[in-house]
C-alpha cells in the first residue's frame, strides 16, 4: 500500500513540477511577445514622426521660400515661419498632457489587443457569432 501511495505521489509531484515549468515557459513566451509588440508599435510610431517632421521642415522651408519672395525679403519671410514654428511649439506645451495621455492609451491598447483576441476565441471556441448549433433546414 504505501508502495503505491509513493508512486502516486511520485507521479503527482512529476506532473506538477512539469506544470509549474511549462507555464513559467508560457510567461516567459508571452512576455516576449508583449515587449515585441510593444517595440514594434515603438518603431513605427518613431518612424512615423520622423517622416512627419521631415515633411513638416520642408513644408515650412517652401514657405519661408514663398513668402520672401512674396515679401521680396528671404529673412522676413523665414522670420514668418519661425513665428509659425514657434506658435506650433506653444500649442503642442499647451496640449501636452493631451497628447501624452493619447499616446499610451495607443501603447496600452497595442499591448492589450492580443488578450482581447485570446478573450474572444476562450468565449466561442466554435467560431460561431451566435455561439449556438444550428439544427437541419
Amino acid at each position: 500500500m504505501e508502495n503505491f501511495a509513493e508512486k502516486t505521489f511520485s507521479g503527482l509531484k512529476n506532473d506538477v513540477s512539469t506544470y509549474v515549468e511549462t507555464r513559467l515557459e508560457l510567461l516567459k513566451l508571452n512576455t516576449y511577445e508583449r515587449v515585441a509588440k510593444t517595440v514594434a508599435v515603438f518603431s513605427y510610431g518613431i518612424v512615423l514622426v520622423l517622416l512627419g517632421f521631415f515633411a513638416i521642415l520642408f513644408l515650412f522651408l517652401a514657405l519661408g521660400f514663398f513668402l520672401g519672395e512674396m515679401l521680396n525679403s528671404m529673412a522676413l519671410g523665414f522670420l514668418l515661419v519661425v513665428g509659425m514654428y514657434l506658435l506650433l511649439f506653444c500649442a503642442i506645451l499647451w496640449f501636452r498632457e493631451k497628447i501624452s495621455a493619447k499616446v499610451m492609451n495607443e501603447i496600452i491598447t497595442a499591448m492589450m489587443s492580443k488578450d482581447e483576441k485570446e478573450d474572444e476565441q476562450t468565449a466561442d471556441p466554435t467560431g460561431d457569432a451566435e455561439g449556438g448549433t444550428e439544427t437541419g433546414a
